[in-house]
């Protein structure tokens, strides 16, 4: 990355704050809808159920997921994105505890909110690209990277793979998927692509909206235990005999294809080289014991060894930036803060 006229190889770890802060709302059908959060996500959904309208099948499925968390699965207000899939991924295995009222129960392993709180999600990643085609946050971000960088996100949605794409960046080699690159469906937007988007890459340590792998919603452990067999360009609708691949918002992640394996290795390997680490819109929550475990071997190799970063940039509010400064105590020469994403560009890299 491109920092005060100087070249560092760079490693960017980015959460749902980063696209908060990159587009921060897109009109649809009059309504500001914004990227959601682990927090807010059902207000977000709420407002994509009102552009849909109240009849629209995305007004329907919020209903039921609003049901069945006053009936079934009670909580005091609606519950965050991750408290509420891991309630229903639960919730789905005991029919007859987690009823969904009179009539036949479904069997176990199954349950519709499942599927509609994947929908809605789906659907709103989708609307939130295809209303930013021209241009976000990251396409100022995308013209500071240098070959070497890598990003590396927890989010599923593509603001930042598109914003790369119009770069010249090639999804086919720059995700590290396992497995050939014709399965690969997206080229890079400019002919030839841009030299300095040859080697960067981006690492979806949870997946993505646009990688399908052979299945249904009724059987989401091949979500888990698949590699991909399309990547696509963003796309609104679903793909036949195919779910999308995303790890789901749940306290217990499950890793277990060799391509999460190659991702998070790549991810590791990413962070003890970097020279410079960007922390963007990510929340650190308790309950992501694999990230937590990823940054604990991380800050003890690079101070066993006196590799600390030449600089850790934190971007997001002052309790996340202060959390972060403890979690990486010790594995820095100086540090950076930023309370928006914008404010990281004007600041520091003179976009």
């Amino acid at each position: 990355m491109i920092v005060r006229s100087k070249d560092y190889k760079t490693a960017f770890l980015m959460g749902a704050g980063a696209s908060r802060g990159a587009i921060g709302h897109v009109i649809l059908n009059r309504k500001r809808l914004k990227p959601p959060l682990n927090g807010d996500f059902f207000q977000v959904a709420d407002t994509y159920a009102r552009a849909k309208g109240a009849g629209s099948a995305d007004g329907k499925r919020l209903r039921r997921l609003r049901r069945v968390f006053k009936t079934d699965l009670p909580t005091k207000g609606m519950p965050t994105m991750e408290e509420a899939f891991s309630l229903l991924y639960i919730a789905k295995d005991f029919p007859g505890i987690y009823g969904t009222g009179p009539g036949r129960k479904p069997r176990a392993g199954e349950r519709q909110e499942i599927e509609d709180f994947l929908r809605l999600a789906f659907g709103i990643f989708a609307a939130l690209d295809q209303e930013s085609e021209k241009g976000t946050a990251y396409d100022r971000l995308a013209k500071m990277l240098s070959p070497g960088d890598t990003i590396i996100t927890l989010n599923y949605d593509t603001l930042m793979d598109s914003a790369l794409v119009r770069r010249g960046w090639d999804p086919a080699v720059g995700y590290c998927l396992t497995g050939g690159k014709r399965k690969v469906q997206w080229a890079p937007q400019r002919k030839p692509p841009d030299a300095n988007m040859a080697k960067v890459s981006l690492l979806k340590l949870h997946g993505s909206v646009n990688w399908y792998v052979r299945g249904s919603f009724g059987n989401l452990a091949r979500v888990f235990d698949r590699k991909p067999s399309k990547v696509s360009a963003p796309r609104k609708n679903e793909m036949k005999g195919h779910i999308r691949q995303i790890i789901p918002p749940i306290y217990g992640k499950f890793f277990g294809h060799a391509q999460w394996q190659q991702l998070w290795t790549k991810a590791h390997g990413a962070l003890l080289d970097a020279d410079i680490l960007v922390v963007i819109g990510c929340s650190l929550i308790d309950t992501d014991f694999h990230l937590r475990a990823l940054l604990s071997r991380i800050g003890k190799s690079r101070k066993q060894h006196g590799q600390l970063f030449k600089r850790v940039f934190l971007v997001d509010r002052v309790t996340v930036r202060r959390k972060w400064a403890k979690a990486l105590k010790g594995c820095f020469r100086a540090c950076s803060d930023s309370s928006t994403f914008e404010r990281f560009l004007r600041k520091e890299l003179k976009t």
